[in-house]
């Protein structure tokens, strides 16, 4: 099957183990597509919410999106509001369904009960990317802050599990079209947050193993928060025979802290490198953005990083 880069494809999904910049990642993403004039809808699950620190706009926890930026829709799914929703589907008496849901004993129920979370996540995610208005899409993109890797990849793979164990029926026939879709590269990509620091790698590299093994379509790998450095190679030994014979402490200061620079950066392409050999995957560098609040224009560096690597589709 054909397998355009990862900004080309129409749903994406971005996962990574917690504390990488998964979610920052996510919304640089969707930025970046929404700048370049594609209709982005960025969706958090799980009822997460922190893509306001980034936009300054709470994304809703329902069904309904609000804008964050021009072209740029945002929304939290709430599994309790999207399982209503669900269920209103496939029964047909209303009242029936705002008993149940109403119901505490329903609740606990159907937070004990395997991938029911899952399940309503991803059918929502599936109305979502068919939603069409004047007969074109909705929404060019779809940018998705998946869970942390496990629960990821066990939400990509839910659809498929159902199909398996309903029979027949509606609910199979759904399940169906979304695991098609879900595992086809022409329209979904899967992109893996990492940063340089060797557990994380190593767990990057597990994960995208985890994804292949599942025939999931990675498209991509991101190393976040890469520390740069403005010396050369060539200029290490200089500084350090400044820092070996400086008079003043001041000189040796600034002469050591341009060191650590340089180090720190031979170190995050060194990490960089095994991302690349241990996943084979197009591996895109975003820098190490300290500010990423709302105005500071942190979030829209990372964008621009990304939407200008032409391995990732985002290059003209």
């Amino acid at each position: 099957m054909s397998a355009p880069p990862l900004l080309d494809r129409r749903l994406l999904f971005v996962i990574g183990k917690g504390g990488v910049g998964k979610t920052t990642v996510a919304g640089a993403m969707a930025l970046g597509l929404a700048d370049t004039g594609r209709r982005t809808l960025l969706v958090e699950v799980a009822s997460e919410q922190r893509s306001e620190a980034l936009f300054g706009v709470a994304p809703p926890a329902g069904i309904v999106p609000a804008e964050a930026r021009p072209n740029l829709d945002v929304l939290s799914i709430d599994t309790d509001t999207a399982t209503e929703e669900y269920l209103a589907r496939q029964l047909p008496m209303r009242p029936l369904v705002e008993l149940m849901v109403r119901s505490r004993a329903f609740h606990q129920v159907a937070q004990a009960a395997p991938g029911l979370s899952e399940l309503v996540t991803v059918g929502k995610l599936w109305d979502f990317a068919t939603a069409v208005q004047g007969g074109a899409p909705v929404w060019d993109r779809i940018v998705v802050d998946a869970p942390a890797t496990g629960h990821g990849i066990a939400l990509l793979e839910v659809a498929g599990q159902i199909r398996e164990l309903a029979s027949s029926g509606p609910i199979r026939e759904q399940a169906a079209k979304i695991e098609q879709v879900i595992h086809h590269p022409a329209a979904t990509g899967v992109a893996v947050v990492a940063i340089p620091e060797d557990l994380a790698v190593s767990e990057a590299i597990e994960a995208v193993a985890a994804l292949r093994a599942r025939d999931l379509p990675v498209a991509a790998a991101v190393m976040n928060a890469v520390r740069a450095s403005t010396v050369m190679p060539a200029d290490e030994a200089p500084l350090r025979k400044v820092a070996d014979s400086a008079a003043g402490d001041a000189e040796r200061a600034a002469a050591l802290a341009a060191i650590d620079t340089l180090v720190a950066a031979r170190h995050d392409a060194a990490e960089t490198e095994s991302l690349v050999r241990g996943t084979d995957l197009p591996v895109v560098s975003l820098p190490d953005v300290p500010d990423l609040r709302p105005g500071s224009g942190g979030l829209e560096r990372l964008a621009a990083a990304l939407m200008a690597d032409r391995r990732t589709g985002g290059g003209v």
